[in-house]
C-alpha cells in the first residue's frame, strides 16, 4: 500500500477513481518487476486491485495488483488528457461479464474465476530476489498456491507444470490480447 497514504485515504483514492472511471497511473515499489501501469480501475476489494490496462488508446488485458505491490496513483492533466480521447473515441468499454465472474477475495478464488472463465494468464513474481514470469492454462489450485501449464516465447510448452506460491506474486494478468493469441500457436 502507497508509503504516503494512510489505508483509509489509501481506500478513498480507490474509490474515487473508480467511481468516476479515471484513467490512472499505478506506481509500484521498487522492488517490482514493473515500475507503473496505467488504465482504469474496474473493480476491488479489501485486497485486491482490479485494472483494464491500456496501452497507445487500446484496452489490453485485466491487471490483478495486490494492494502491497501499489506504492501510489496519478491522476493529473497527462491522465486527464489520455481519459478525454479514450472517452471521445468511445473507447471505455468493459467487459461486464468478465468484471462479474471474477473474484478479488483472495488468490485461490482469483485463480478459479480466471480458470472457469478459460482464461490463460501471466504470472508475475517474485522467488529468491529474483523476478519471475509465467504464461500458461491454469491446471490447479489451492489455498496456497497456483500451477500452471507454462509455455515459452517460442511457444513451446514446459515438460513440468510451473507451480507458484501465492505469496511469491506481485501481478496477475489475463485477457490481454498476448495471453488471449499466443494459446492459439502452442506446440506440445
Amino acid at each position: 500500500m502507497s508509503q504516503n497514504l494512510s489505508e483509509k485515504e489509501f481506500e478513498k483514492q480507490i474509490e474515487k477513481h473508480f467511481r468516476k472511471k479515471h484513467y490512472i497511473k499505478i506506481y509500484f515499489f521498487d522492488e517490482s518487476s514493473e515500475d507503473l501501469t496505467s488504465g482504469f480501475i474496474i473493480k476491488f476489494s479489501d485486497t485486491f486491485l482490479m485494472l483494464q490496462e491500456c496501452h497507445n488508446f487500446t484496452l489490453d488485458g485485466i491487471k490483478v495488483i495486490p494492494y502491497n505491490r501499489i506504492s501510489g496513483f496519478r491522476h493529473n492533466k497527462f491522465e486527464k488528457a489520455s481519459e478525454r480521447i479514450f472517452s471521445q473515441e468511445m473507447l471505455i468499454t468493459f467487459d461486464q461479464d468478465i468484471i462479474k465472474n471474477t473474484s478479488l477475495k483472495n488468490f485461490e478464488s482469483l485463480f478459479k474465476s480466471i480458470k472457469d472463465q478459460n482464461f490463460h494468464c501471466i504470472i508475475e513474481g517474485i522467488k529468491k530476489d529474483k523476478f519471475t514470469f509465467t504464461i500458461g492454462e491454469i491446471l490447479e489450485v489451492n489455498e496456497k498456491s497456483v500451477t500452471v501449464k507454462n509455455y515459452d516465447a517460442t511457444g513451446k510448452i514446459d515438460k513440468k507444470p510451473s507451480k507458484i506460491l501465492f505469496k511469491n506474486i506481485e501481478f496477475v494478468t489475463f485477457n490481454d490480447k498476448y495471453s488471449l493469441t499466443f494459446r492459439k500457436y502452442l506446440k506440445e
